[in-house]
């Protein structure tokens, strides 16, 4: 496409040759082909965004999820972390304690807030009480690690402490135009035909708080199919988990046992030598190869296969970075099981000289 000083330098020529005069940008002339080669240039630029938005492969936005919505596919939005909170005291007392609904906690570095979701009791004569929770928020951030829920930021009154023994899940990102996009351009290469693994996949990914699903047909034998589900980057919850079972307990094929089971996560190490370029951090470097290699592995899903090519383009992008290598006998391709998902493990960074 034409830049603006192309299409203005055409017309000024243009004029000159047809004249006889060169404009001048002061003159009446000059300052009315500076403006139309302006409007010439923006009608060109929306132009090609247009073309941008015809095509699933370029197209962005809500142009994207009309392109999706034509193949049955609707972008997945935010969802919750859901786990389990325990509240305690440090003496057994003669009178039970009330832990109302709604009662809010928080992680205690983030401060990411989570609420209960039933009214709970601690018995007399009792010290604990287990709690099922939800995130007040939505995303990925809210997958907190165990034991990281220690604030109470709404105290009932008689309890001492509160934490999570495990870490919460299910909580996901709304889904971006690339992740959109790579599951239309699979519903086009791989055509749901109600009858093989894609089209219990697709099913599955449908559902809100499930970013990715692996199908195994005969797994119990024939005429079964377990369907493996994962949130991203982290466990799915169990009313993802229940919402998916319903849904392919609707739309299974006749006389086939559809169940729907957790993937479980299996974790991936890096080591790597890095050269930063002057003027840059080391430890600000190393938290955004952490961070980019963290988000690659996220989005590989149930099934999927972390390459040491990929990983190094993320690293590559990574601003800050000269050059860098990765430790050769720790470092290799991973491809998960079908009822797994990678995540990131060990990401040792370590500083080399030029």
């Amino acid at each position: 496409m034409q830049t603006y000083d192309d299409i203005l330098r055409r017309m000024t020529e243009k004029y000159t040759e047809l004249s006889g005069i060169t404009p001048s940008e002061a003159s009446d002339i000059g300052i009315r082909l500076r403006v139309l080669a302006g409007e010439i240039y923006s009608n060109a630029v929306n132009t090609e965004w247009l073309k941008r938005q015809m095509f699933v492969s370029t197209a962005e936005g809500e142009y994207l999820d009309m392109h999706a919505l034509e193949r049955g596919i609707v972008r997945r939005e935010a969802t919750s972390a859901f786990g389990e909170v325990t509240f305690s005291v440090k003496e057994a007392l003669t009178e039970r304690v009330s832990i109302p609904k709604g009662t809010i906690v928080a992680a205690f570095a983030s401060l990411l807030r989570f609420e209960t979701m039933i009214d709970a009791v601690i018995p007399a004569g009792a010290l604990s009480v287990t709690v099922k929770a939800k995130s007040v928020g939505t995303g990925r951030e809210y997958n907190v690690l165990k034991d990281n829920i220690t604030v109470m930021v709404t105290p009932p009154a008689g309890v001492d402490n509160v934490t999570n023994a495990e870490a919460f899940s299910g909580g996901c990102n709304r889904e971006s135009d690339e992740s959109l996009r790579e599951r239309v351009v699979n519903s086009i290469r791989f055509p749901k035909n109600g009858a093989n693994c894609a089209y219990y996949e697709a099913m599955a990914e449908s559902i809100d708080g499930v970013s990715s699903a692996s199908a195994v047909p005969r797994a119990r034998g024939v005429g079964t199919v377990d369907v493996y589900i994962a949130a991203e980057g982290s466990v799915a919850s169990d009313e993802a988990l229940e919402k998916v079972q319903t849904l392919l307990s609707e739309k299974r094929e006749v006389n086939v046992d559809v169940l729907v089971k957790k993937a479980q996560p299996f974790s991936v190490s890096f080591y790597l030598e890095v050269v930063i370029n002057e003027g840059y951090g080391f430890d600000d470097v190393k938290d955004r190869i952490r961070e980019n290699i963290t988000d690659y592995v996220s989005t590989r899903g149930v099934g999927g296969a972390v390459l040491m090519c990929s990983v190094s383009e993320c690293v590559y992008h990574t601003e800050g970075v000269k050059s860098f290598r990765f430790v050769p006998q720790l470092n290799s391709d991973h491809i998960a099981d079908k009822g797994c998902f990678p995540v990131a493990g060990t990401i040792s960074v370590v500083r080399r000289k030029a």
